[in-house]
């Protein structure tokens, strides 16, 4: 799972519409709903069985599920109350997890990523703020896919690629991931980029290392330096434009392989 918060808005909003479509005043509609409903028990690409393959995995989901097909309202909150409670095990899991070691995209996007390991342990479930501001689509894009791991990184695309992981953009020897790219990566179009925001770097507080004693702001971070995941989370959690615009122009530059 690469967003909680995010999935679960989505499945509830899911519920909601097969709900609201079984008390809709619309003959039509009923027909259509209870038409694919029908094609779920042999076409797993229908709407109505994609949706209830999410239960799969949840407590009661048997009976959530029959609920479902036999076009019964879905109990709301017993569901949402279900799915959380999964969050917070792979949220739990991961919490003692390295993204490196392990490899797995859930501990990936909660160590580096997910909502940052700074807010109340209370509110796991916010729409992350970036997804409110005025953005240029092209920005939010590539933002939300460098966060949910929808990129070209070749910690990714090796999987379906075949292939190295290592990065092949420079000669660093290391795993072309989140971190290498934001931090260690010395390609020139990277460096470059870096350079570009150097401003904002330099204000980064956990991020220091890119200008060190002297005023003189070094591109890339060298292998002896270490950055750890909470100060990774802290930098891609940052309120800040900049850090959205930068990380989009990081992505592009990824596209092109």
């Amino acid at each position: 799972m690469r967003s909680g918060a995010l999935a679960i808005f989505w499945f509830r909003a899911s519920i909601r519409l097969f709900n609201s479509m079984l008390d809709s005043n619309s003959e039509t509609l009923r027909r259509v709903l209870k038409a694919d409903l029908h094609l779920a028990s042999f076409n797993s690409s229908c709407w109505s069985a994609q949706v209830s393959n999410v239960f799969n995995r949840l407590q009661g989901s048997a009976i959530v599920k029959q609920k479902m097909l036999r076009a019964n309202q879905v109990p709301m909150q017993g569901f949402i109350c279900n799915f959380r409670f999964r969050y917070l095990k792979v949220r739990r899991e991961a919490n003692y997890s390295c993204p490196r070691a392990v490899n797995k995209k859930a501990v990936t996007y909660h160590k580096w990523c997910g909502s940052s390991e700074s807010s109340p342990r209370s509110s796991p479930f916010s729409i992350p703020s970036y997804l409110y501001k005025d953005l240029d689509k092209h920005v939010l894009r590539n933002f939300s896919r460098f966060r949910l791991l929808a990129h070209h990184l070749r910690v990714e695309s090796c999987k379906w690629h075949g292939g190295s992981s290592i990065c092949d953009k420079c000669e660093c020897g290391e795993v072309q991931d989140e971190k290498h790219v934001l931090f260690f990566c010395k390609c020139a179009e990277v460096c470059e980029l870096r350079m570009r925001y150097k401003c904002f770097l330099k204000e980064c507080l956990t991020l220091r290392v890119f200008a060190p004693s002297s005023s003189e702001f070094i591109p890339f971070l060298t292998c002896h330096h270490s950055i750890t995941d909470f100060e990774i989370n802290a930098f891609l959690n940052q309120d800040s434009y900049r850090l959205l615009k930068s990380v989009s122009d990081l992505v592009s530059i990824f596209d092109t392989g």
